[in-house]
């Protein structure tokens, strides 16, 4: 699975540093399922996607929506489990802890960049 951070592109501010990848069909379609919560700095990304669905999940969640730019076109706060959320803006969807304390809404309009991991083999 592909890791590393976003970052917003105009200031190198890092908003998450720990993000994970969701690029495969049982990734996507667990997600975080079987977790009791996210820890403050982890995202998870789903590219090409622009729906998400909490059913089975057991915390609320905020979205953010990109575009194909990664520029930040939709931000959700506090999605409940339950539900379906679908952003028609977005190519990729970010979902990290509900009320995580940045001014994400204030950033519409920016670009993120996402910063790979190195692999390291140990």
């Amino acid at each position: 699975m592909k890791q590393g951070r976003f970052i917003l592109y105009h200031n190198n501010h890092c908003l998450w540093n720990d993000v994970l990848v969701m690029e495969s069909f049982p990734q996507r379609l667990l997600g975080m399922l079987h977790q009791s919560g996210i820890p403050r700095q982890r995202a998870y990304w789903f590219p090409r996607c622009s729906a998400i669905h909490s059913w089975g999940m057991r915390f609320a969640i905020d979205v953010v929506g990109l575009n194909k730019k990664q520029q930040i076109v939709a931000v959700h706060r506090n999605i409940q489990p339950g539900r379906v959320l679908h952003i028609p803006t977005a190519a990729s969807v970010i979902e990290c802890e509900a009320g995580y304390p940045l001014p994400l809404e204030s950033w519409q309009g920016c670009n993120l960049q996402f910063i790979q991991k190195e692999v390291s083999y140990g």
